[in-house]
């Protein structure tokens, strides 16, 4: 996030799969912030799968609907889009999650 001549803006580095995230987690917040509306509280659901959480860092990764559910998406690595291409919405991993605790999901749709 930056400010170039005080206007807003955003950019993503060299990974592809970090633009859908940054997009969605920074820039929807920033046009929520600029037109006056606030923010919801994100859901959580219990979400399923393989993730490395990382210490001290919350994670974004990209999953699908199964049920009530979510499921970690296959290649969500920052240099993959698969990831994101079949996603429902990112989930916000914490660093002491585990299979199957719940989760918030920031939604990409909608």
């Amino acid at each position: 996030m930056s400010s170039t001549g005080g206007r807003p803006g955003a950019a993503s580095g060299r990974a592809p799969g970090a633009a859908a995230p940054a997009a969605r987690t920074l820039l929807g917040p920033l046009i929520a912030g600029l037109s006056g509306r606030a923010l919801g509280a994100l859901p959580r659901v219990p979400v399923h799968g393989r993730a490395r959480p990382a210490p001290g860092l919350t994670r974004l990764v990209p999953v699908a609907w199964d049920g009530a559910r979510a499921r970690i998406a296959e290649g969500h690595g920052a240099a993959f889009l698969q990831g994101a291409a079949v996603g429902d919405a990112l989930a916000a991993i914490p660093p002491d999650w585990t299979d199957g605790a719940p989760a918030p999901l920031v939604l990409t749709a909608g």
